[in-house]
């Protein structure tokens, strides 16, 4: 998923829309970079929840625990951004070989094998 529809999904969760094309076709290119710059500054309220609560539990174990290696984001419940991976011919055609109803195709050199 692209970041501009990640950021267009979370942008309707926050406003409680369920049709995030019909909240597009309702606001302006200039409304939507204004949204951008605000979230890009402020957390949605998932994310800021999250972190709130992270944050309180890294306090609690810093000061009732010994020194560790713990970091505020091991307490956090939301999932990270995993990064993005080049992904080979082999890799994609395994991909293409789970879509119902297309035809797979296969390079002349390769042979059908029958």
């Amino acid at each position: 998923m692209t970041r501009e529809r990640q950021f267009i999904l979370r942008l309707a969760h926050e406003f409680r829309r369920a049709d995030w094309r019909r909240l597009l076709s309702e606001i302006s290119a200039s409304e939507l970079g204004d949204w951008l710059r605000y979230f890009g500054e402020t957390p949605f309220s998932p994310q800021l929840l999250d972190m709130e609560f992270a944050g309180l539990n890294y306090t609690l174990v810093q000061m009732l625990g010994e020194t560790s290696t713990v970091t505020m984001p091991d307490f956090s419940l939301l999932q990270r951004d995993a990064p993005a991976v080049e992904m080979d011919d082999e890799m994609l055609m395994a991909a293409g070989e789970g879509i119902a109803g297309g035809v797979r195709y296969e390079p002349a050199n390769r042979g059908s094998g029958g």
